[in-house]
């Protein structure tokens, strides 16, 4: 077996995606197999997924046990030399999407890849509209972009990483919250000298949060930033990810610091209520996340 696909649940109808991974998979199907494990889903959701069983591993978790857990959790089960990541609400879009990892592992056996992603490109309604240009602006990257910023190209969303590779250095479970989890595992494999090579392969991020959802999963994130920065206590960290950059330039300065926290207390609820409703310009969001860092760092509210 070469490649296990493995492919988080949680609250999402993952039926398109297991059909068309499967359709795809028929032609290779003594390399291929197909792994889902729900994480503790809505009934609903578990109840219209569960018919993938027929022709995949389907498993399902009496409880949730958050991101990086579950991601750890496809290894006893995994038979294939690499692993693809894939979230469950991606759409596979590209009719050899699964060929073309295959062709690629066999003429390069590689260690770590991503293969990328795209954003549906209509504009959603206005309560959407946040997630979706952030998206599109900061995420959402070219294959030539990828690669001249590689220290900052990982994601989680569709990656390959071999199994020997993944079982010494597994997602870091103390990480229970939303966000990050794949810029630390990133990070330490690039420390450890694993390659990431990234090719024209990407998946279609179709999922659509609500600005409101999204302000939350942002705040979730920052604190888990700020968790990896202190767990990990290096410089070389802070100076990749851009926010803890920009902190630490601000914080030198105690004058300008008291300024900008002074700024953030003002300015914090009018872009707050600005976002939510989707009136926004993305200097907006960047000044809301770095406030509410300053305020994670100053107060040290990091909620357990």
């Amino acid at each position: 077996m070469l490649l296990s696909i493995c492919i988080p649940v949680y609250n999402t109808d993952i039926r398109p995606l297991a059909t068309e991974l499967n359709r795809q998979s028929q032609s290779f199907s003594s390399e291929v197999e197909l792994l889902f494990i729900d994480d503790a889903s809505d009934f609903t959701f578990k109840e219209k997924n569960r018919s993938v069983g027929t022709f995949c591993d389907y498993q399902e978790l009496p409880q949730n046990i958050g991101r990086s857990k579950i991601r750890n959790a496809f290894l006893p089960f995994v038979k294939g030399k690499y692993i693809l990541f894939l979230d469950g609400d991606s759409v596979v879009f590209r009719d050899d999407f699964i060929e073309k990892y295959l062709v690629f592992l066999k003429e390069h056996k590689p260690n770590l890849i991503v293969g990328g992603r795209e954003e549906v490109s209509e504009r959603p309604a206005r309560n959407y509209l946040l997630r979706w240009r952030y998206s599109q602006s900061r995420e959402s990257k070219s294959l030539e972009e990828r690669q001249k910023d590689n220290k900052s190209g990982f994601k989680s969303n569709n990656f390959i990483v071999k199994k020997t590779i993944f079982e010494s250095n597994p997602f870091d479970e103390s990480l229970h919250h939303y966000g990050h989890e794949d810029t630390l595992f990133g990070y330490q494999l690039r420390k450890k000298g694993v390659q990431c090579l990234h090719i024209d392969n990407p998946i279609l991020n179709s999922d659509l949060v609500e600005n409101e959802a999204f302000l939350h999963k942002t705040k979730e994130a920052i604190s888990n930033l700020v968790r990896i920065a202190i767990k990990l206590n290096d410089l070389q960290f802070i100076e990749e990810q851009k926010l803890l950059s920009w902190e630490k330039r601000i914080s030198r300065n105690k004058i300008f610091l008291k300024t900008f926290q002074l700024f953030g207390k003002i300015t914090q609820p009018l872009f707050t209520s600005l976002l939510r409703k989707g009136y926004f310009q993305l200097w907006m969001f960047d000044l809301y996340r770095l406030t509410e860092l300053e305020r994670l760092i100053d107060q040290n509210v990091l909620d357990e």
